[in-house]
């Protein structure tokens, strides 16, 4: 009794509810994810691009991909244990889990330990999927935990390699948070230690942005890296939209936004406007597509400061019991989002990477598709697929097809995408797999359909699918 005493007095009640928030919050994302019905692209092409590197392919030498390459080293090991969508998913699961671990704190000191086990479980109802603009999300939120962390050893180089992972996560808005970072250590602290602090935080991001280009020149990746990651911005066509139903999420970040400049007017505390600063490079994920997956990031991180002000004016209406309530119906809303996710799905034992997911009921399409990409193939002919869910086409049919899975605006480095149509038309062993509403994914490059439709003809017909092969 005397020992078990001693080991509950030793969990505080701080740390029983972290505990608590971060096992509820786990269980509500790995719920959603393993029950989440296969469908949303972005998590196919993410999913994709995970599994050519467990399958040997290097980044960026062998395979085209815009992204930088930390979240999909991620996955290696994973993958390589079983490449599954649904070892993917429950390793998302883990990472998202991760997220909402150091988002409670971040919020702890603002808003307190119920309100943060609340907007915690909050949290993990609303996201979704684990891609490297989460990766980027996390990587922020840990620059901040450490800046506020003024007595931690090693501080600045911490920072430094902080700013750096942001990097090899998203290279736009990880790029903007290390050049801020930098601008932050210059600015922060007296004259004496500030070249020191500048020399750590240089020395941080230096060692592994050093690791990382060793990596590059190892593999032979440094030119192609440069094409798809950096010049292909400034010189592609690239993708964009903006979403309605975003609004409500932009209003969300301005109140935040207008919270922590009301905050620092108040106290002058630094650490309210160095949180607006990292927030403003969180904001730059949903730059140039403006939808809810992208702007919910922003939310997370602003609805903190949100939080913090109303409870500090209705402090004394926002008892325990009402925020017990708030976490049921927090709960709730996570397990009525898996539920509507999963409702519609079937599973089948057909696909080998499919397997123990639930799947739209037209995933026999696809297997459909695939079997008849394997007949020509079988009879001698090379199948060129220009299609949005080209992806999913190969994952069922275990295969890994670059470019052509990811063949997007945006994606294709420098290199023209009417450069593989013409080529794919020119071959007399060609054919071209291509969608009739290929024109109206906002995603795919432009002419490759009247290309092809103008170069070939229709040999075989599935659903919205169409085989042509060149006119010679």
């Amino acid at each position: 009794m005397c020992i078990m005493k001693a080991m509950k007095d030793t969990v505080s009640q701080p740390n029983r509810k972290y505990i608590t928030a971060v096992l509820i919050s786990g269980v509500i994302l790995l719920v959603r994810m393993i029950f989440c019905v296969v469908g949303d692209m972005d998590e196919i092409w993410n999913y994709d691009l995970c599994r050519g590197v467990s399958m040997g392919y290097i980044p960026y030498r062998d395979f085209n991909m815009v992204m930088m390459p930390l979240f999909d080293w991620l996955f290696y090991i994973p993958l390589k244990i079983s490449r599954t969508l649904l070892m993917y998913r429950i390793v998302s699961a883990l990472w998202l889990t991760g997220i909402v671990a150091a988002l409670y704190k971040k919020a702890v000191k603002k808003v307190g330990d119920d309100l943060a086990v609340f907007l915690s479980i909050v949290f993990s109802a609303f996201m979704d999927i684990f891609t490297y603009n989460a990766l980027f999300f996390l990587f922020a939120i840990l620059f901040y935990l450490i800046w506020e962390k003024e007595d931690m050893k090693y501080r600045m180089p911490l920072l430094g390699s902080a700013a750096m992972l942001s990097v090899l996560s998203r290279q736009t808005s990880g790029g903007i948070l290390l050049i801020l970072g930098l601008i932050i250590v210059i600015r922060s602290g007296d004259k004496k230690n500030r070249m020191r602090s500048v020399l750590g935080y240089l020395t941080g991001f230096g060692i592994a942005g050093f690791i990382f280009l060793i990596y590059l020149l190892a593999t032979g990746s440094f030119v192609k890296f440069w094409d798809y990651c950096f010049f292909a911005m400034f010189m592609s066509e690239g993708n964009s939209g903006f979403q309605t139903a975003s609004i409500p999420l932009l209003l969300i970040v301005t109140l935040g936004i207008a919270a922590d400049i009301l905050d620092y007017r108040k106290t002058h505390n630094r650490n309210s406007i160095i949180h607006l600063l990292l927030g403003l490079t969180v904001v730059t994920i949903s730059i140039p597509i403006v939808d809810r997956l992208h702007t919910m990031y922003s939310v997370m991180w602003f609805a903190v400061p949100i939080v913090a002000v109303i409870r500090k004016k209705y402090s004394e209406k926002i008892t325990a019991n009402i925020v017990r309530i708030m976490d049921f119906g927090a709960i709730a809303l996570g397990l009525i989002f898996a539920y509507l996710s999963f409702s519609g799905s079937i599973y089948t034992n057909d696909i080998e990477e499919l397997r123990y997911v639930p799947l739209p009921g037209d995933i026999q399409a696809y297997k459909d598709i695939s079997d008849i990409n394997k007949l020509y193939e079988d009879t001698g002919y090379n199948v060129t697929v220009f299609s949005q869910d080209a992806a999913l086409i190969s994952i069922v049919g275990g295969r890994f097809e670059p470019p052509y899975d990811l063949f997007l605006k945006g994606n294709l480095g420098t290199t023209d995408p009417m450069t593989y149509p013409v080529a794919a038309c020119y071959k007399s062993d060609s054919i071209i797999l291509i969608t009739d509403d290929y024109r109206d994914g906002w995603e795919n490059p432009e002419g490759v359909y009247e290309y092809v439709t103008s170069h070939g003809h229709p040999i075989y017909s599935y659903s919205q699918y169409v085989w042509y092969m060149p006119d010679q």
